[in-house]
């Protein structure tokens, strides 16, 4: 490349030829002995190590330098050191994915989960309530921490950090579930847990995972709070933190403590 630009090149020009660490002298003399056949002006080689200040350097090599400094071993295993410091995935232009609809305490939700060309999960997008609520700035929330999760660079494949996902969200109790036994919903991220566990079910090969009831939400087992009728749109409230604020000729009233933002 270098003996073919420097016939339109009046000044002197040089390459840098960049060698791993593994290097031997018959490359070095090879590349120069090519250089001198081409007529190249100038040729300069750089062998990855060689020098105490790297110019440009991978958090591999520069992991390796480290350790050398230390007296301790260099070798590094590759699926050890580059998946958390490489940066996430970026999205392609179209993903294929499902939407799955649940009913939550906190209203009606929609649930996508849209995967890559390699059939693993990708991103999530979890809608809620009203744009511009708090129901839906929450849900918005979680779906762009969990897609964050999935896309970033890990040895554990996205399957998996969905489902560990979806076991860390179960059974996460709220001050109104709703339905009972096997249908109960105990809150927006309980109602999300069995989103994904449904979805990690309908694509998972062999038999369905079954998780038990959390014991640690005796709630379960007790009457349910006094709805308040008909809130499936309501929003939290700031005072009480229940999902029963709503719009009344035009301010935000609370339907269980009253609490008014006029």
């Amino acid at each position: 490349m270098q003996a073919v630009l420097q016939k339109f090149t009046d000044n002197a020009i040089s390459k840098t030829v960049n060698l791993p660490s593994t290097a031997t002298t018959e490359d070095v003399s090879r590349i120069l002995h090519l250089a001198w056949e081409t007529g190249c002006k100038g040729v300069t080689l750089y062998v990855l190590g060689s020098r105490k200040k790297e110019v440009l350097e991978t958090h591999s090599s520069q992991y390796a330098r480290g350790q050398i400094e230390k007296g301790e071993s260099a070798e590094i295993s590759r699926s050890d050191q580059e998946p958390w410091q490489s940066l996430k995935k970026p999205r392609p232009e179209a993903l294929p994915g499902v939407t799955i609809q649940k009913e939550t305490p906190v209203g009606k939700t929609f649930v996508t989960i849209n995967t890559n060309s390699q059939g693993q999960p990708f991103e999530v997008f979890i809608n809620t309530a009203k744009a511009g609520s708090e129901t839906a700035a929450i849900s918005e929330a979680l779906g762009r921490l969990i897609s964050y999760i999935l896309r970033m660079a890990s040895p554990l494949e996205p399957r998996k950090r969905l489902e560990e996902v979806h076991r860390q969200l179960w059974g996460i109790g709220g001050a109104r579930p709703r339905g009972f036994g096997k249908d109960r919903v105990r809150s927006l991220p309980d109602a999300l847990s069995q989103v994904l566990g449904k979805y990690l079910d309908l694509t998972l090969e062999g038999p369905q995972r079954v998780y038990p009831v959390p014991q640690s939400h005796e709630q379960d087992n007790m009457p349910l709070p006094n709805p308040v009728g008909g809130l499936l749109d309501a929003d939290l409230c700031p005072s009480c933190g229940e999902a029963s604020l709503v719009y009344e000729e035009g301010c935000a009233t609370c339907m269980g403590c009253f609490h008014s933002e006029c």
